[in-house]
Formats: C-alpha cells, sequence, structure tokens
C-alpha cells in the first residue's frame, strides 16, 4: 500500500493511494495502519491528535495553565533557558520572561541568566518527615556510615536523613559525634562506642535542632575528621542550600570546620534551589544521594569535582 502526504487536516484515498495529514508523516502506527487499509481508525486516530493540538494551544494561552507547565519543566530538568521553554511551550520568548518573573514573585523560582531554576518547598515539620522516603533514606544512611573511620570526629547536621546516620552507626564503631540534632543525639544515647557531644544554642523547633550563634561559635573551635550536612537543594549554579536562615549559618560552620564534608541530599533536591546557600560545588567533597537524582546533574557535579555516590 502506497501513501502520500496531504496538507488539509484530512486522511483520505486517491486512485488506490491512501493520502495523510503531512503532521502525521512520523508516525510507525499510522504507517502500520495504513499499509493494513485501516482508513476509519486513521481518522479516529487523526481526529484525537488534532483535537489534542487545538485543546494544547488553547492551554498554552492561559497563564495559569502555561505556567503551571513551566513549573513541571522545570522541576523535571531543573533548570532550562527561557529559549528552550519557550520552544517546548510554543510560545513567544517574551511571554516566558513575563511568566518567569511572575513565578519569580510569587516563590515559586529563581530566575538566573537566560533562564531558570526551581524552587524547592517549604520543608515539612520534622514528625511529618521522618515516614517520608524512607527507604531512600536508610540507603543513604548505609553508605554513609561506611565513610566513617575508627576514632573519627564526626559532625552531624540536623534533618531526618542525619537522624537515619546516627541510628545506622553499628555497634564496634567508634567515634565521636558533635551534632546540633537533638533526635540523633537522643538516638546515640545507648551506643557505648560513641561519645556524643551537643551543641547547644536556639531550639529549632519545626527541625528540632539547635540554631543560633551559639553554635556557630562553637563550631569555630572544633575540626571534624568528616561531617553529614542535609540540603534543602543543591545546584551547579547557587550550590547547596538551605530555606532557613539560621540553620544555613549552622550548615555553614559544620562544613568549614570538617576536613571532609559529605551532603546527603534526596535525589528529588538536586538541581533545584533554595534561598540561602552555605557552600558552593567547592566546598563540598561528596554528595550521597537516591535514584532520584537528574543523571544531567550527577554529571555537572562530578565535572565540578564532586564525588557523587548513588545509594540503593
Amino acid at each position: 500500500m502506497r501513501f502520500i502526504h496531504a496538507t488539509a487536516g484530512t486522511i483520505r484515498q486517491h486512485a488506490g493511494i491512501t493520502v495523510l495529514p503531512f503532521w502525521l508523516k512520523s508516525s510507525a502506527l499510522i504507517l502500520r495502519l495504513a499499509a493494513c487499509h485501516n482508513i476509519a481508525l486513521l481518522c479516529k486516530i487523526m481526529h484525537i491528535n488534532a483535537t489534542n493540538i487545538a485543546t494544547w494551544r488553547i492551554d498554552m494561552k492561559l497563564p495559569d495553565a502555561r505556567r503551571q507547565k513551566i513549573l513541571d519543566l522545570l522541576s523535571h530538568h531543573g533548570e532550562l533557558q527561557a529559549s528552550a521553554l519557550a520552544e517546548k511551550l510554543g510560545i513567544s520568548e517574551d511571554t516566558v520572561r513575563r511568566d518567569l518573573i511572575r513565578l519569580e514573585s510569587i516563590g515559586l523560582l529563581r530566575r538566573v541568566r537566560g533562564g531558570a531554576i526551581p524552587r524547592t518547598q517549604v520543608p515539612l515539620h520534622h514528625q511529618e518527615r521522618l515516614g517520608r522516603t524512607g527507604a531512600s533514606k536508610s540507603a543513604i544512611a548505609s553508605m554513609a556510615v561506611s565513610l566513617i573511620q575508627q576514632d573519627d570526629v564526626v559532625g552531624l547536621d540536623g534533618g531526618t536523613t542525619t537522624l537515619a546516620i546516627a541510628q545506622a552507626i553499628p555497634p564496634g564503631l567508634r567515634c565521636t559525634v558533635v551534632t546540633n540534632n537533638l533526635p540523633a543525639a537522643m538516638a546515640l544515647a545507648d551506643h557505648a562506642d560513641v561519645e556524643v557531644i551537643v551543641l547547644g544554642g536556639k531550639l529549632f523547633k519545626p527541625a528540632m535542632d539547635m540554631t543560633g550563634h551559639k553554635v556557630c561559635e562553637e563550631l569555630r573551635t572544633m575540626a571534624f575528621d568528616i561531617c553529614f550536612i542535609g540540603a534543602a537543594a543543591a545546584n551547579i549554579k547557587t550550590g547547596f542550600s538551605s530555606i532557613d536562615y539560621d540553620e544555613t549559618q549552622v550548615k555553614r560552620g559544620l562544613a568549614q570546620a570538617a576536613e571532609r564534608s559529605v551532603c546527603v541530599i534526596s535525589g528529588e533536591k538536586i538541581g533545584k534551589h533554595s534561598p540561602f546557600s552555605y557552600a558552593s560545588p567547592a566546598e563540598i567533597s561528596d554528595i550521597i544521594t537516591d535514584g532520584d537524582a537528574p543523571a544531567d546533574y550527577i554529571s555537572l557535579f562530578r565535572g565540578e569535582g564532586v564525588n557523587v555516590i548513588v545509594a540503593g
């Protein structure tokens, strides 16, 4: 069965030839159906596709639908140029720029030169975060613990992933843990081989960790063999960041006090941005993450000299 392409939006037969709309020319399914003379199904598919295209064009004229699509694309890709967004959405770059300005004004993304990166959402309360991505946190924690050597002095940040690290330290691993993470300190209270030093300061109740200038002052007098720090977001351009200013100061103090600084972070947070950065890629030795981390960002961080370990 032979076929030709029609510029009209119809499918028809002419002199034994199936005539297809030009916009269907690349579809293997269409070719198979044409070979089987299944014109009725071809017409149905054509109608569905034409309807979808029309609906898409209408949606892209609606600001809310268009901006949601931008957020979806950024969430998937981590960072996109305005020109790429314009091409993907079939709209002008001027329209994209106006949408990016609007979305940044309400805190849903951060504009960078030529495009945008997504912001992370406000973190949940400590108790709510405990039940999220449990298997992923366990895998990250196990990998983190494997980096601790006998008699190491270990800095441990606040958060539920670092809590999982404390819980994963096995009997017989002798070390000193310095932490502002109250649940982690409590988890190590009965560990016979771990000495625990709790940093004092103001209790940040949503995260159950200690923050403030006193914690930062104490950190300036310390030196760690290794530290494990959480992050709300990690991005090549803006580094490792948190959504809370006071927590960020503690994270920066931990990173600066350690010979080896390790960021423990779930893959969904990589490629995103939070308001307060505590370290650049050059200041972090390793990233331990999970299988949800975007492959392109893993390559970018490795290109910056960061050792990226995918756990699980």
